[in-house]
């Protein structure tokens, strides 16, 4: 599995031990199917090796798609002359899920429900929902996905967080804090896992302390994982 998916032999130790990946014992060895491997790899943002979609017999049929930009996806249907008059479109942004807040700046579509965004994007952070700690995906301020347990503590539907930005659930108190913390850690580029004091606000202007953990994704490309750690009232 190491070899053919170009990680650490430890990596694909710590996906069995932490019971990601199922695994089945036999003497000293840990056997894996493929069948189990694919979907695994799908979920924690991993492409899927040409190998094993040639020896899945067509029942994994496909990996990550190359991107595509939403018009040029929607163009399929015939939808080209509806997207050439989209504000994505118009401003060529790439992440048509966080093209602004205000209603007459977005795609009109669901992104919950938007097939581009199902095949794009979702693949690539379901892992999310694995983590038991509120957690979510954000780049430039904006959330890309977050579980439940990110949504309770915001007191939103997880789909409500789709290109949400970050003004919406962070506490004024904190906000320019996020801000200065959001420059610095793209600035430095860094790998390493950091932390950050943050307070959110509920919908009912309730604030909540939290410790989180930031850390970098390489995909999707540019993205950032944070998990609250420890949250308390202050």
């Amino acid at each position: 599995i190491a070899d053919i998916c170009g990680v650490a032999r430890s990596t694909v130790s710590y996906w069995i031990a932490a019971k990601s990946l199922t695994a089945r014992r036999f003497g000293r060895k840990h056997m894996v199917s493929v069948k189990d491997l694919v979907p695994f790899l799908e979920a924690a943002g991993h492409p899927i090796p040409q190998p094993l979609l040639e020896k899945t017999e067509g029942v994994y049929h496909r990996g990550f798609k190359p991107f595509k930009h939403c018009w040029d996806y929607w163009a399929r249907d015939g939808r080209e002359e509806c997207c050439k008059k989209c504000p994505v479109f118009l401003h060529s942004l790439k992440e048509c899920f966080t093209a602004g807040c205000a209603a007459e700046q977005r795609c009109r579509a669901d992104c919950s429900e938007c097939s581009y965004f199902e095949e794009h994007y979702a693949p690539l952070m379901a892992f999310i929902h694995q983590i038991k700690n509120p957690a979510a995906i954000y780049k430039d301020l904006f959330i890309w996905s977050g579980n439940k347990a990110w949504a309770d503590l915001c007191g939103v539907d997880t789909k409500s967080l789709i290109g949400a930005g970050a003004e919406e659930f962070i506490h004024p108190e904190s906000l320019k804090n996020i801000i200065n913390y959001d420059k610095k850690i793209r600035m430095d580029n860094s790998s390493e896992v950091l932390h950050l004091d943050l307070i959110f606000t509920t919908v009912n202007n309730k604030k909540i302390k939290t410790d989180l953990s930031i850390s970098p994704l390489k995909k999707p490309e540019g993205t950032w994982l944070v998990v609250v750690e420890r949250q308390y009232e202050p």
